[in-house]
């Protein structure tokens, strides 16, 4: 466990007895680094998840989802856009940033798995490195990676960082708009005996992917996000209510939870 210093006793307490922050105010180091982290984190994640989807305006399978699906999008580069915007404010160069990295490439190995390591040099979760190469995928990544984001951005409904919480409030709504397509489309395959064993093959590949995205159960760097005010419950914490949410809705529809080991997932990942 990190060992902090007297100071940052001092700004913890005062954080946890109301003190906030803006973009004017002078921040402790210890701050604003663990801010700009999860900033960077969200900001390339929106933009690299609507890079991601954005092929599927075209390859939906009619109309109806092609509208769905760009709308989307939409709301993916909206959401990059108000929190870079947020980066800015805070002396970030993230146009600079946006062109210096290929936020559209994915892993080649459909069936990878890379576990908690990064494959490269922005800051997206690693999540949106693996390719959406099936319709099931995109359903499955509404149903399960927008309901995993929706956990996550509901601690920073709280965040201590005034700029984020009060952008935070339309992008959860949205967010939630995004999960109830996944919700619909992948009752609708579960419950169509044609469609039902692919969807739980693929089921089984995105599931320990998604897990990993809310980190290792325990670590320093969770324990300095909650001192800040920056999340409000742990990474366990987190994944337990979007693993009970997920499981009722599964059980109900006759998919498996595949099971998840954390311990054995990989620690670094090495392209061919």
């Amino acid at each position: 466990m990190r060992e902090y210093t007297s100071e940052d006793l001092k700004l913890f307490d005062e954080i946890k007895n109301g003190r906030t922050f803006g973009p004017e105010d002078e921040m402790p180091e210890i701050y604003r680094k663990n801010l700009l982290n999860l900033l960077w984190m969200q900001a390339d994640s929106e933009y690299a998840g609507g890079l991601g989807y954005m092929p599927w305006i075209a390859k939906a399978p009619n109309a109806h989802e092609r509208v769905l699906v760009a709308q989307i999008v939409k709301d993916e580069m909206r959401h990059a856009h108000v929190i870079y915007r947020i980066l800015d404010e805070l002396g970030e160069k993230t146009h600079d940033h946006m062109l210096a990295h290929e936020f559209d490439w994915r892993i080649p190995d459909d069936l990878a798995n890379i576990g908690f390591s990064r494959a490269k040099k922005d800051k997206r979760v690693n999540i949106f490195y693996y390719p959406i190469t099936y319709w099931e995928d995109f359903c499955l990544f509404n149903f399960l990676m927008d309901r995993a984001a929706g956990h996550q951005l509901e601690d920073t409904l709280n965040s201590s960082y005034t700029p984020w919480k009060n952008a935070i409030g339309t992008i959860c709504k949205e967010e939630h708009m995004h999960l109830a397509h996944g919700d619909k489309t992948v009752k609708a395959m579960a419950e169509d005996p044609e469609k039902r064993a692919f969807l739980q093959e693929r089921l089984n590949l995105w599931w320990p992917r998604v897990m990993n995205v809310f980190g290792k159960s325990s670590g320093a760097t969770n324990d300095i996000y909650l001192r800040l005010g920056l999340k409000t419950r742990t990474n366990a914490q987190v994944r337990e209510a979007f693993v009970n949410e997920i499981k009722e809705k599964c059980d109900s529809w006759g998919l498996v939870i595949p099971e998840y080991n954390e311990a054995a997932q990989p620690l670094e990942y090495t392209l061919n």
